[in-house]
């Protein structure tokens, strides 16, 4: 089995995320004397087994983890993102009741699967400013790259001038629309290669056209 080095929420179910705040951290053979109904032991056990393995390396070896408290930090981000998700849709039937499976043109109408969207089943939530942030946290961050785009801040997520997002978390660069453009962390040409696939949805979208354009022409000067 690969070794787990990423955790998102949204892969537990409501009950197991419940649970994994409770003893999330405890030895796996304590934590699981106390299953209850709608947790499944396999699942929750690997990720108790691997945050008992990344405690003792780091207590021996130094190993630099993201921590326990980071993991339940992302299971009360999603539980309380479903919610409020699922109560804007009660109260309006049209909402969405998955917001991040949708991309919203100009006049916030929305369109399941539209560029930018989540793909197949929820990965994201949206910030205070709008931009999709990951519900899954890598666990050790020795991949962070020891590099950043020209232009941009040591890590996070930071705006450029021109309207253009590049979220060095996620590894991506995001248009105002909701397209993104993925690249390999650490890697100069895979960064390079999304800026070209990011020029050619500058020039193309069919969409809020002008200013599509005028982001166009602020980053790439009119020519690839």
């Amino acid at each position: 089995m690969d070794q787990l080095n990423q955790f998102d929420p949204v892969t537990f179910s409501h009950e197991e995320n419940t649970w994994l705040l409770e003893h999330l951290g405890e030895p796996t053979v304590i934590a699981l004397r106390n299953l209850r109904d709608g947790v499944n032991r396999k699942q929750v056990k690997e990720l108790l087994d691997r945050v008992q393995e990344l405690e003792e390396i780091k207590k021996h070896e130094g190993l630099d983890w993201i921590g326990i408290d980071a993991i339940k930090a992302a299971i009360k981000t999603y539980l309380s993102t479903d919610s409020k998700w699922e109560q804007d849709h009660k109260r309006n039937p049209r909402a969405p009741r998955f917001p991040s499976l949708y991309s919203f043109d100009s006049k916030g109408r929305a369109h399941i699967g539209g560029p930018g969207s989540d793909s197949g089943r929820v990965r994201t939530y949206f910030d205070a400013k709008g931009n999709r942030v990951p519900f899954a946290i890598n666990l050790t961050v020795d991949n962070i790259p020891d590099w950043a785009p020209p232009g941009f801040g040591d890590g996070g997520t930071e705006k450029v001038e021109n309207g253009l997002v590049v979220n060095d978390t996620a590894n991506r660069i995001e248009c105002f629309c909701g397209h993104t453009e993925q690249f390999k962390a650490s890697s100069r040409s895979s960064f390079a290669a999304a800026r070209a696939r990011i020029s050619k949805h500058l020039r193309r979208a069919t969409e809020n056209t002008d200013q599509h354009r005028e982001l166009y022409t602020a980053e790439f000067g009119g020519s690839d």
